[in-house]
C-alpha cells in the first residue's frame, strides 16, 4: 500500500511539473503585438494627411522623435532611428533607404549600401533637391511668406499655398490647378515635393517626412 501511494505521488508531481512547463511555454509564445500593444499602436506626436481635391488619400505622414511612419496606397513605410541614421523599410519587406538624421544644412537619401539617391540642400531662402552631389539641374522649393514656388532651372513647376486662417495647405501645378491639399497647421514647403514626379513615390514621401521633421 505504501509503495502504491509513493508511486501515485511521484506520478502526480511529474504531471504537475509538465503542466507548469507547458504554461510557461505558451506565455513566451504570445506575440509582441499582444503583449505590448504600443509596439503596433504608437501614438505619434505629429500627423499630416495629404489628399487630392476629390478626397482621395495620397499619404499620411506620422512622426515622433526618431520614428516615422508613412501610409499610402495600402502600404506602410517605417523610418526607425539607428544611431545617427533613420532607416526606412516597407512593413513586411526590406529596407529601401536611409538618411542621416542630424545634418544641419541638408540630408542625403541613400540606398542601404550607401549609394546616393537624392541630395537635399537646405538654405534660408530655398531648398534644393537633386540626384547628384553637385546639385546640377536641381529642383528648387523657393520659400515665400505664404508658401513656396517650385521650379527647376527657373521653370515654374507649381506652388504651395498656406491658408493659415483655415489651417489648410494647397499644392498647385504650373497651370495653377489644385492637385493636392490638406487640413493641417503644419505649414511646410515640403508639400511641393509631391509635384516632383521624376522622384519615385516612396522617396518623395521620405523627403517630405524628413523636411517636416526639421520644421521646414
Amino acid at each position: 500500500m505504501l509503495r502504491n501511494k509513493s508511486l501515485f505521488l511521484i506520478l502526480l508531481l511529474l504531471a504537475f511539473s509538465g503542466a507548469c512547463r507547458q504554461s510557461l511555454s505558451e506565455t513566451k509564445a504570445v506575440p509582441d503585438s499582444q503583449s505590448n500593444p504600443a509596439a503596433t499602436n504608437k501614438d505619434y506626436a505629429v500627423k499630416v494627411k495629404i489628399k487630392t481635391p476629390d478626397e482621395k488619400d495620397v499619404v499620411e505622414v506620422k512622426f515622433d522623435g526618431n520614428d516615422t511612419k508613412l501610409e499610402y496606397g495600402g502600404k506602410v513605410l517605417r523610418g526607425a532611428g539607428d544611431g545617427d541614421k533613420r532607416k526606412y523599410s516597407l512593413e513586411g519587406g526590406s529596407q529601401i533607404a536611409e538618411v542621416k538624421a542630424k545634418d544641419a544644412d541638408g540630408f542625403k537619401v541613400r540606398t542601404p549600401d550607401g549609394k546616393l539617391l537624392w541630395k537635399v540642400k537646405i538654405a534660408p531662402d530655398k531648398i534644393k533637391i537633386s540626384d547628384n552631389e553637385e546639385n546640377q539641374n536641381a529642383y528648387e522649393l523657393v520659400k515665400r511668406e505664404d508658401g513656396a514656388k517650385i521650379e527647376q532651372n527657373e521653370n515654374k513647376l507649381g506652388e504651395v499655398k498656406f491658408y493659415r486662417d483655415r489651417q489648410k495647405i494647397k499644392v498647385k501645378d504650373a497651370a495653377d490647378k489644385e492637385v493636392f491639399d490638406g487640413n493641417t497647421d503644419k505649414y511646410s514647403v515640403s508639400y511641393g515635393v509631391l509635384l516632383l514626379d521624376k522622384i519615385p513615390e516612396e522617396l518623395r514621401f521620405i523627403i517630405i517626412a524628413e523636411l517636416l521633421a526639421r520644421n521646414l
